[in-house]
């Protein structure tokens, strides 16, 4: 028996139904041939904020991006502002050179699947924590160049098929496992829209690769004993209209710290505003003890009244300073609490309305639980994912989850974006997961991934992970 193996083909913003789709077709052979025919395709339930970077964590450390303190790709941290003193712990945006800290920044004591299996590859990733020096990190120096490219130009496929060359070259070293990442899903769906036909041809040529791949095991009589996974980390959806919310917050007077322009409010910021996947963004407000705590909604009821009756905005989240890290959800279909007990089990009480459509008022559950209860909703595992994403001590006073169609950042965007994602919805939460060998259920987290390659490759899963094995 060979020695075990995987390799994870990242399809960074891929969508279930297009998958469904093209597979369908027969546009995915390889696919269908090497992952889906021995194994499973799966609805996977991605994490809030559902973006590159934070979505990646429950992939490669089997943990929630907030219990890792990665609150979304932009952040502001009111325990490193005081107004007066420099430091490089006040904010950040993975958008740009900063993309670089995302491994200091992420507080976890859990190792990645890279510290966990010695001589792992790392292609077009941005957490690479763990890797070893018998590994390689093999774009470390030529990932921001091919990420700007592939951001800023109509190139993505060039990108890919240099990371698909790294990819099939890797695999002479015979390593355990890789984690490669293929961006033109992502970037070309934001450039146009996730149905556009740019789109649609880095399915393909996501297909293409994992074929190579594929052919290579079974040359060297090792197919039976190597995992593939084909994951996305978020869904997406088309955008035709834009929410300023910058300019929401200068309508009102504030002075907001906010990305592009750190600099305009450094040391004078009453406020900051961080966007994510252009579908959800942070709010963050000074209060009468200056920085020093927590805003609670009470505090910003207008804002939060106001933004929850903006055409644009699906959710809004705000802490209220009570027992159980308890949040409040609000929109015109109504309010709701969430927290967790001394038990750990979820509580979920309507104040009024249905806000997420559950058609229960108040549930007590554990986190299997909540996820039946919900998964079939358009807010698949929110109560859940609400909780985690306050864990974090970078997480905004208020958290805004825009509609479908629409998103939170009209100022500084370049380019403009015409597919967004980030939110709580079902179209941005849900995604394809195939793994080429059966699995117990038929719906995951993607959190359980982690588990189960761990567990595949014969190593013991770490403690205090968010997801479980589902190989049978």
């Amino acid at each position: 028996m060979n020695e075990r193996k995987c390799v994870f083909f990242l399809a960074d913003g891929a969508r279930l139904d297009v998958f469904a789709e093209l597979l369908k077709r027969g546009d995915l052979e390889n696919i269908q041939k090497y992952v889906v025919e021995p194994g499973e395709f799966l609805k996977g339930i991605t994490v809030f904020p559902s973006t590159t970077g934070p979505a990646y964590t429950p992939y490669l450390l089997g943990k929630f991006p907030g219990r890792c303190n990665l609150p979304g790709i932009r952040w502001f941290d009111r325990r490193y502002y005081d107004g007066v003193t420099f430091s490089l712990r006040r904010f950040r945006s993975y958008a740009g050179p900063q993309s670089f800290l995302i491994n200091h920044d992420i507080e976890s004591d859990s190792p990645t699947l890279f510290g966990l299996v010695p001589g792992s590859v790392s292609i077009l990733n941005e957490i690479t924590r763990g890797i070893s020096p018998a590994g390689k990190n093999r774009t470390k120096y030529l990932k921001y160049y091919l990420v700007v490219k592939s951001h800023f130009t109509d190139k993505s496929d060039s990108v890919e098929e240099a990371a698909g060359r790294i990819l099939v070259e890797s695999l002479r070293d015979s390593p355990r496992f890789i984690f490669c990442v293929f961006p033109g899903i992502d970037a070309y769906s934001h450039r146009y829209h996730p149905f556009h036909h740019k789109v649609l041809e880095s399915y393909r040529r996501l297909d293409r690769y994992v074929g190579m791949v594929g052919e290579r095991f079974a040359e060297r009589g090792e197919l039976d004993d190597t995992l593939f996974v084909v994951g996305s980390d978020h869904g997406l959806t088309s955008t035709h209209s834009h929410f300023d919310s910058l300019g929401f917050l200068r309508r009102r007077g504030f002075k907001p710290l906010y990305y592009t322009n750190v600099f305009r409010h450094y040391f004078d910021a009453d406020s900051s505003v961080m966007v994510s996947g252009n579908s959800m963004a942070h709010y963050y407000f000074k209060n009468s003890d200056g920085w020093k705590r927590y805003t609670r909604c009470e505090e910003v009821a207008d804002i939060v009244d106001e933004l929850s009756t903006r055409p644009e905005v699906d959710i809004v989240c705000s802490r209220t300073g009570g027992a159980g890290g308890e949040v409040k959800i609000t929109n015109p279909r109504g309010e709701a609490l969430v927290s967790v007990d001394e038990e750990g089990l979820i509580c979920y009480r309507n104040v009024s309305g249905d806000p997420l459509g559950y058609g229960f008022s108040s549930k007590k559950m554990n986190p299997s639980e909540s996820f039946q209860f919900t998964i079939d909703s358009d807010y698949p595992d929110a109560p859940l994912q609400i909780l985690q994403l306050f864990e974090s001590p970078r997480t905004g006073d208020v958290v805004v989850s825009s509609k479908p169609g629409y998103d939170l950042r009209a100022t500084h965007e370049n380019p403009e974006h015409h597919g967004s994602h980030g939110s709580l919805h079902k179209d941005h939460m849900v995604v394809p997961i195939l793994i080429s060998r059966p699995a117990r259920y038929d719906c995951v987290r993607t959190a359980d991934i982690f588990s189960s390659i761990v567990r595949y490759l014969g190593l013991d899963v770490p403690r205090g992970v968010d997801g479980v094995d589902i190989l049978e």
